[in-house]
């Protein structure tokens, strides 16, 4: 083994217990130092005060005064401050002499008649009262003298010791110190298995990985998630952002300062996270449009214990993709249009050639001319009002198929669209108007010749509100239950509505935030509306 093996770094239990101990360990040091010393001071005047109460109380006790005047200790003296050195804790010596020094009393009963020890009695024969420390007959000892006063002739007829061993005090100390230690290690276990539940819990919280791996698995998911191409947008319970990957940034424009302070909503109303919020169901696959853009997204909650945490919203840029699938759907309509228009075209010039070789240039003349008034009078108009070109062509192209099939086609005189449409893209607008309008055709000529009127109108406005289109047809009609079926796309019955048209209209719909209306009767006819509007709802 290598002996400069780097050694494993603690994880956070081990961290957090430690910490735990050594700042309890820390606090109990410093408050037991203050609380023993404080707690000791107080033994110490609780001794002195005890030693105080019953010097004085022994001193003036009659027993005590009869056996100085008599130089003699009597039974009931030796009984009653032997009883009183049994009952007092801190009372282990207590001494009687007369003036000259002898003992009266003396709990060791071979020390009674001896002469006083400790050489500390002067002040006591002097009629003081003091606290005193010397050596006794039976060790180290915390004394107290008063004097014993006669009270006929008020003089001092002999005094009282009473003591407190050194080592009593010593062990009593010892007591206190050993139970502030005791309280002191519970507290530690208590710390410690308090930091152990808090760790537990930490990382519990932190799906069981250290707080290291957690930050290089958050640096590394970053990372990912900036090199994807799709934009992931987080948000919290309130629908604030709380996280954007570089995709979601440059799609949507958003800065740094739009992080955690912009709900999402509110920038984006049509990503519309807070329904997925409200309701916790997820949604795929919604398209959505803002200017040129077209976007694919889902909508998925974030959720934990059955709590909505936040939403999740994945954006996938389908621009180019929704162009080449409008192209290939838009040209075929070009291409009809186109043909239409060659096929009438030819026909003019047919009659034109026919005419002048039968040698009535006049009849010619005057057929040029009937063509040109119609440029003027349908043509002309279509193009002024339809100024986008390309859809103004296809309007066209379906008005000389309509002349094919012997239908009225008629552009409503308030139709107006700009070269440049706000809501939608040039493809996405001739392949709507294009569908609509074919499946009106197809539904007028369903009708047999001679069975009512055969008319399809186009009404197709924007201003900068909102982009109407409305294709009217005098075609067979629907049923309630056909109507639904269309609303749903991909419905088809005998070329009515061919389903391939409508599943095209309603992705126009679903990518651009327009909504369709259909009213229709069976036997009269239908009318089918399209809405866009700047907040995506009719």
């Amino acid at each position: 083994m290598n002996s400069f093996q780097k050694k494993p770094a603690l994880g956070l239990s081990q961290k957090l217990i430690l910490g735990g101990m050594f700042l309890v360990l820390l606090t109990i040091g410093l408050t037991m130092i203050v609380v023993i010393r404080l707690n000791i001071r107080l033994q110490e005047r609780r001794v002195e005060e005890t030693l105080r109460n019953v010097g004085e109380m022994v001193a003036v006790n009659p027993l005590v005064v009869q056996a100085c005047r008599e130089g003699r200790g009597s039974g009931d003296l030796i009984q009653y401050l032997d009883h009183l050195v049994a009952g007092i804790s801190d009372l282990d010596v207590v001494t009687l002499a007369d003036m000259h020094s002898r003992r009266l009393y003396h709990v060791d009963k071979l020390q009674v008649g001896e002469a006083f020890v400790g050489g500390d009695e002067g002040n006591a024969l002097k009629g003081r009262h003091y606290f005193s420390r010397a050596v006794g007959s039976l060790g180290d000892q915390k004394r107290y003298f008063a004097p014993v006063i006669d009270d006929d002739s008020q003089k001092q007829i002999g005094f009282v010791l009473v003591g407190s061993l050194i080592e009593t005090i010593n062990m009593q100390q010892h007591g206190i110190f050993v139970d502030h230690l005791r309280v002191g290690l519970i507290v530690l276990c208590f710390a410690a298995v308090s930091a152990w539940l808090v760790a537990r819990s930490i990382k519990k919280s932190l799906l069981g990985y250290e707080p290291g791996q957690l930050s290089k698995f958050f640096l590394e998911r970053v990372e990912v998630l900036n090199s994807l191409e799709e934009g992931i947008v987080a948000v919290d319970e309130t629908g604030r952002i709380s996280l954007a990957n570089k995709a979601a940034r440059t799609l949507l424009g958003l800065k740094n300062d739009d992080l955690h302070n912009e709900k999402l909503d509110e920038l984006y109303p049509q990503i519309r996270i807070s329904e997925t919020l409200e309701s916790g169901q997820p949604l795929y696959n919604s398209g959505i449009t803002w200017g040129d853009v077209n976007v694919l997204c889902d909508r998925i909650p974030v959720k934990e214990n059955g709590s909505i945490l936040g939403a999740v919203a994945i954006l996938r840029n389908r621009t180019e993709q929704t162009h080449l699938a409008e192209e290939l759907t838009g040209v075929n309509h070009l291409m009809d249009a186109l043909r239409s228009n060659t096929h009438e075209f030819m026909n003019k010039l047919h009659v034109i050639l026919g005419l002048l070789r039968i040698g009535a240039p006049d009849e010619a003349e005057k057929y040029i001319t009937n063509i040109s008034r119609e440029h003027s009078e349908v043509i002309g108009p279509v193009l002024r009002k339809i100024q986008n070109k390309t859809l103004g062509a296809l309007i066209l192209g379906k008005m000389s198929h309509c002349r094919e099939l012997d239908i009225n086609f008629n552009l409503v005189s308030s139709s107006s669209v700009p070269a440049n449409s706000r809501f939608l893209s040039g493809n996405a607008f001739e392949t709507l108007v294009g569908n609509l309008v074919e499946n009106a055709i197809e539904a007028v000529n369903a009708k047999a010749k001679g069975d009512g009127e055969r008319e399809v109108s186009l009404l197709v406005h924007e201003d900068e509100q909102a982009l109407m289109i409305t294709v009217d047809d005098t075609g067979e009609g629907m049923t309630e239950e056909e109507m639904e079926r269309l609303k749903k796309g991909g419905y088809s019955s005998k070329g009515r509505y061919r389903g391939t048209g409508m599943r095209l209209i309603h992705s126009v719909l679903a990518s651009s935030g327009g909504e369709m209306q259909i009213d229709s009767e069976k036997g009269v006819g239908t009318s089918i509306s399209v809405c866009f509007t700047k907040e995506g709802k009719l």
